[in-house]
């Protein structure tokens, strides 16, 4: 009666639009085989098989990853990254809350702003409510931040679109060299929901860098594109890879090997 119960026809419109030339970009990563694992166990195949099969993502060597455990240790891993970033940073969180270093994260990226760097932040309407409320977001527009609300959340959208659906990813960009995805939202534990009667959420984060990067870049910019019309694809795929021995595959790097798209 009142519409279908889905993201909307102009959304789902545009994403089929979209499909074609991101799906030819990750074609793209697949014919390059300067990142392709040498020697993949089984059960590494297995999920390498799956992502190919489902989404068109291959195993990628080549990445350093650092795994990060506490909200001290990642928050102010992502801050200095922000601050020694040159060109751009791109983020999209489900969830951001004032308060703590989460506040330092925001002045971080107002002041990369401020010098110059493109910074894109796209956060879900429905997990950011307080965000968007506060000065944070002011202070961010007012610096050229381009702050976008995904998945926009208003009373009379509530019976023509599914509210359950959001944008739950977490993930940052910088200068496409350097990238985070894990399970924290952007978030300072210790200010956030102290009265909920549990104890602070244990989240971790990976830091990456190689060609995963610019994957993580890709879904960021189909993301960002599904919201606002605007395609920024990363321009190309590049495979930085230099001498390392070691027993897991996804680590292996070969010299001086880079395939690009343009």
């Amino acid at each position: 009666m009142f519409g279908e119960l889905n993201l909307g026809r102009k959304r789902a419109e545009r994403a089929r639009v979209m499909y074609h030339p991101f799906e030819e970009w990750f074609h793209q990563l697949n014919d390059c085989n300067a990142h392709v694992p040498d020697n993949m166990g089984t059960h590494i195949s297995k999920i390498d098989n799956l992502c190919n099969k489902r989404m068109g993502i291959p195993a990628l060597c080549g990445n350093e990853l650092q795994l990060q455990t506490t909200p001290q240790e990642i928050l102010l891993s992502v801050i200095e990254d922000i601050e020694n970033a040159k060109h751009s940073i791109r983020m999209v969180f489900y969830i951001w809350y004032p308060g703590g270093l989460a506040d330092s994260v925001a002045s971080a990226l107002i002041q990369a702003s401020k010098r110059g760097v493109n910074v894109k932040v796209l956060l879900d309407s429905a997990g950011s409510p307080t965000f968007f409320r506060s000065h944070w977001a002011t202070m961010m527009r007012d610096a050229g931040i381009e702050l976008v609300e995904g998945l926009e959340v208003s009373p009379w959208r509530i019976f023509l679109r599914r509210l359950d659906l959001r944008q739950h990813r977490k993930i940052i960009v910088i200068d496409d060299d350097v990238a985070y995805t894990g399970s924290m939202n952007m978030v300072d534990p210790a200010y956030f929901k102290q009265n909920s009667g549990v104890g602070q959420w244990i989240d971790i984060m990976v830091r990456v860098e190689g060609p995963t990067v610019n994957v993580l870049s890709a879904i960021h910019c189909w993301d960002w594109e599904v919201e606002t019309g605007d395609r920024q694809l990363p321009a190309n795929q590049n495979a930085k890879l230099v001498f390392q021995r070691t027993q897991n595959p996804f680590k292996w790097y070969r010299l001086g090997l880079e395939c690009r798209t343009s």
